[in-house]
């Protein structure tokens, strides 16, 4: 078969494969989120009515955040089956997990049945899910990256990090449709009794339509095949040639989830204390501002293309500390009505604040060798999440010293810092061949356009 012949298939290929991560992380960031959104106006069905708001919402934080911990597990467990058995079997199973943590978290009884233990199955179930969630990514986004052609891996990184912005959008979609038919209120509520429990059985029916097709039509990567395996991909990451692109990731991924736990995870809780419009509106200019971002995302992946990632990130950076902190401390200041100026707000924060993962696909990827890649990408994405999970607490540390509306305000600037100094510490990476053995080993300092050399 000649080259020419072959060049439909190989693009049918790259196509499945992007398709295939981007579903992937749609599914993996709308179970991440679930809690922020559609348990929010439910939390007093996982609570005694006695409890004060202060402490609800830290609990509804610890939520969120046992999901996040259990990423890194995932990470270390699942990256290591993806460089050792390869990306597309460790991507289905990572996803059956996650289906049947969400399922079960859907059919859950509250405080009112079992008392705190409600509570603390779904903290475990979360905690599981997101061992499960860590794995996805390990798998799914490498295949699909070392299946995209160099010259275009930022427009089909794009496409994949688009999956992540599209869930966001389908939470805020689903909460909104429920909320219509299903109203929040007391304990007692259509929402607080039954309403909530429909977005996880949602997602839980993602998971299981990603399977079918994942499954169907997604073959095993041609680079991973074909580059040697690492005898311990870990502790090349680690402790071996790649721990300082390691360390480069971590400093940037860690600024990335400082800027994502409070852009996503904060806003739609922010938005509700406005108290001048209802839940339908807050859920409503989120789908709308999510949705019309996540348009976005291939187009700025086609850019970091044009002026490379490590420009592109370090100015992401510079948006997050100053137009995603300036939108957090307008809102602190409480003089935002009507459903137009808090539309407005959401996309300014969802934009500042998200835009960054249109690149973190391809630019991961990009960091390390085949042989270690689906660690290296894991534990690059995941372990920062050991520090940042716990955003809440240093919320609380913070409004000690200053007002607590502005302590999200400090972390997004801290985030905005640490994004531009991991990015201008570490190397252009466009020009990277992703079936080349080695790692992008390039000054910081180097000229972009000049191919990135490997170590």
């Amino acid at each position: 078969m000649t080259a020419v012949e072959q060049a439909p298939e190989a693009l049918r290929r790259t196509r499945r494969a992007v398709f295939g991560a981007s579903f992937g992380f749609f599914v993996d960031m709308f179970d991440v989120y679930l809690p922020t959104v559609a348990l929010v106006p439910a939390m007093n069905y996982f609570t005694p009515d006695s409890m004060p708001d202060g402490p609800r919402a830290i609990l509804s934080a610890l939520i969120f955040v046992a999901t996040l911990l259990g990423r890194p597990v995932g990470s270390v467990v699942f990256g290591w089956f993806a460089d050792r058995i390869g990306r597309r079997r460790v991507t289905l199973f990572s996803v059956t997990g996650c289906a049947v943590c969400t399922a079960l978290i859907a059919v859950l009884p509250g405080y009112a049945t079992l008392g705190i233990t409600s509570t603390v199955l779904l903290l475990v179930l979360r905690l599981v899910d997101g061992v499960f969630m860590g794995g996805e990514y390990t798998g799914a986004t490498p295949l699909a990256m070392e299946a995209s052609p160099q010259g275009k891996r930022g427009w089909y990184g794009g496409m994949v990090g688009a999956g992540s912005a599209f869930a966001n959008c389908a939470i805020a979609g689903v909460t909104l449709v429920v909320l219509q038919f299903a109203h929040e209120g007391g304990p007692g509520s259509a929402y607080s009794t039954w309403g909530w429990r429909i977005p996880f059985a949602v997602g839980a029916v993602f998971c299981v339509v990603f399977l079918v097709y994942y499954a169907r039509s997604v073959e095993e990567s041609e680079t991973w095949r074909s580059a040697p395996k690492a005898k311990n991909p870990l502790r090349e990451i680690v402790l071996g040639r790649s721990r300082r692109d390691f360390a480069q990731v971590f400093v940037l991924m860690t600024g990335v989830w400082f800027a994502s736990a409070i852009a996503s995870g904060l806003l739609p809780s922010a938005l509700h204390k406005e108290g001048h419009i209802s839940s339908t509106e807050v859920t409503g200019a989120l789908v709308i501002a999510q949705g019309v971002h996540a348009l976005f995302f291939p187009f700025m992946g086609l850019l970091s293309e044009r002026i490379g990632r490590r420009t592109f990130i370090a100015w992401n950076g510079v948006g997050v500390g100053v137009l995603c902190a300036g939108a957090f401390a307008a809102l602190a200041l409480g003089r935002w009505n009507g459903f137009g100026a808090i539309l407005l707000i959401s996309f300014v924060v969802r934009a500042a604040g998200g835009s960054v993962f249109s690149v973190m696909p391809s630019y991961l990827c990009e960091r390390f060798p085949p042989a270690t890649r689906g660690s290296g990408f894991g534990l690059g994405y995941s372990t920062p999440l050991l520090i940042t999970s716990f955003y809440a607490y240093y919320q609380d540390w913070l409004g000690h010293l200053i007002s607590e509306d502005y302590t999200s305000v400090v972390l997004l600037v801290l985030g905005g810092a640490l994004i531009s100094c991991g990015a201008l510490i570490g190397p252009e990476t466009r020009h990277i061949d992703l079936a080349s053995d080695g790692t992008a080993d390039e000054p910081a300092g180097a000229l972009d356009g000049v191919p990135a050399s490997r170590a």
